[in-house]
């Protein structure tokens, strides 16, 4: 009796770290409204023609796609530090092809600015 009572406190331990491991992997719907906001606004603040944004599109679609695998990869961390600064440095690559100067530009403090918003949201978090 005592070993179906410590088998079953186990399960009940596993299943609820997997659950909430998993809910903290999603977006919350507000979460997604939010991003796409800002996503929009990151569009409209470049001034992109419609050929710019639907290749700006593409190039950001590639990009999420591979930090998604990134992520689930379970690579070390070094390696996935290289991966990632891979992918960045071939997304503005891509990105100086499809944008002027002047929309480079700010396309570059754009991230200057997200990449600070970032590090101040993990400062918070710690």
């Amino acid at each position: 009796m005592k070993r179906i009572i410590k088998i079953t406190t186990l399960l009940l331990l596993i299943l609820l770290v997997t659950v909430n491991a998993s809910a903290q992997s999603k977006m919350t719907e507000e979460q997604k409204k939010e991003a796409k906001a800002k996503y929009q606004a990151y569009k409209e603040e470049l001034k992109l023609t419609e050929d710019q944004s639907n290749k700006v599109d593409a190039i950001n679609t590639t990009w999420f796609e591979g930090i998604a695998e990134l992520k689930r990869s379970g690579a070390p961390k070094m390696a996935r530090y290289k991966k990632f600064k891979s992918l960045n440095a071939d997304r503005d690559k891509k990105m100086k092809e499809v944008l002027t100067k002047e929309q480079f530009k700010t396309y570059k403090q754009q991230q200057a600015e997200m990449k600070d918003e970032f590090k101040q949201r993990r400062a918070n978090r710690e």
